[in-house]
């Protein structure tokens, strides 16, 4: 097949540090291309894969700004436009009204949660194939008619496995409220572990740093690291205990999770968001009642006979970026077979 995937402005591919859109877009890419389809990726110029990417923007544009969303979004389909696609892979919503103007067959992965404005777009255009990330993600969405869950994957290859770890916590990605940075450094000192804290704090999440992370940042057995890239990300995990995510939202998915557990680190998190369907219980991790960091802390402290190749072997089973592009394959597939040009309802 002849795709185009068509990731964001805002971050390359692969990402050095923080995107989860840009890393799904370029496991999937990358994919897609070791099993001989055509693809061609639409992202950042600096963006380095292995099949052919177009780029407007010579650099990621960042903050993220819906007027470069827009202008990337609507160039990669106007460049789709022109032929030479059997389907187009979408991964920005703000793409979709001009979805009416391409008559190539449209798949489109949601990877935020909710937004009302994003779903009444969802609502108006029925047509293309939209997949969702978790069945939690796709029941808190406006009906979607076509529409299917396809958990992300990755490459294994990536993410050595270690059977081995070397006694303290870690908690990596954005340090938000959401994401409950505080609350694992609280279940560390609660469970009397060192904690590696890796990540990046957004603009509106900074009072929160300051009041919430900061006087945190004091107490025994905390390190905190900056934004950690591929390495230094993978190096965390297969020397942590355990990965500490006490969601306070409902994350559509959570790379990190299946990061770790193909590191052959289990993940201790409340079970929220899309927790529930991605950890099996005991193999891959432990869910306590939301809120209950004391439970957090007692499951950290009772990880030192975990089964880590246990972990290692379902991870791969479930989450290889391997299962997911074959999926992926599918949804091309039927997209194609039924498609009967550009479509849209309007309200």
């Amino acid at each position: 097949m002849r795709i185009a995937i068509i990731s964001t402005p805002f971050i390359r591919v692969p990402p050095k540090g923080y995107g989860g859109t840009e890393l799904f877009c370029y496991e999937l890419a990358e994919e897609l291309h070791s099993r001989g389809h055509d693809v061609t990726v639409f992202t950042t110029g600096d963006s380095v894969v292995s099949c052919k990417k177009r780029a407007l923007y010579l650099r990621p544009e960042w903050p993220i700004n819906a007027a470069d969303e827009v202008n990337h979004a609507a160039w990669a389909l106007g460049e789709v436009a022109r032929g030479g696609f059997d389907v187009a892979h979408l991964n920005s919503p703000l793409g979709l009204p001009f979805s009416g103007f391409v008559r190539v067959p449209l798949v489109h992965t949601i990877h935020h949660q909710r937004e009302e404005g994003v779903s009444r777009i969802f609502a108006t255009h029925p047509t293309p194939h939209y997949v969702a990330i978790s069945k939690r993600q796709l029941d808190r969405e406006v009906p979607l008619a076509r529409s299917r869950v396809i958990h992300h994957g990755l490459s294994p290859v990536r993410y050595p496995p270690s059977l081995r770890e070397e006694g303290y916590l870690t908690h990596i990605g954005r340090f938000a409220p959401e994401k409950g940075t505080h609350m694992a450094l609280d279940v560390a000192r609660l469970a009397g572990l060192p904690i590696h804290i890796a990540g990046r704090t957004h603009p509106q999440d900074l009072a929160y740093f300051e009041t919430q992370i900061v006087p945190r940042m004091s107490e025994p057995g905390v390190h905190v690291h900056g934004e950690a890239d591929h390495e230094r990300k993978v190096a965390l995990l297969r020397g942590a205990r355990a990965i500490v995510c006490p969601l306070q939202w409902e994350e559509p998915f959570g790379l990190i999770a299946i990061e770790a557990m193909l590191c052959g680190t289990p993940l201790i998190g409340f079970p929220r968001g899309s927790f529930p369907e991605i950890v099996d219980e005991g193999v891959t991790g432990f869910l306590v009642p939301d809120g209950d960091v004391e439970g957090l802390a007692r499951a950290a402290r009772n990880l030192e006979r975990f089964d880590r190749a246990r972990c290692i072997k379902r991870a791969r089973e479930r989450f290889s970026r391997s299962v997911m592009t074959t999926a992926y394959e599918a949804v091309y597939r039927r997209a194609i077979a039924t498609s009967s040009g550009p479509h849209m309802r309007v309200a």
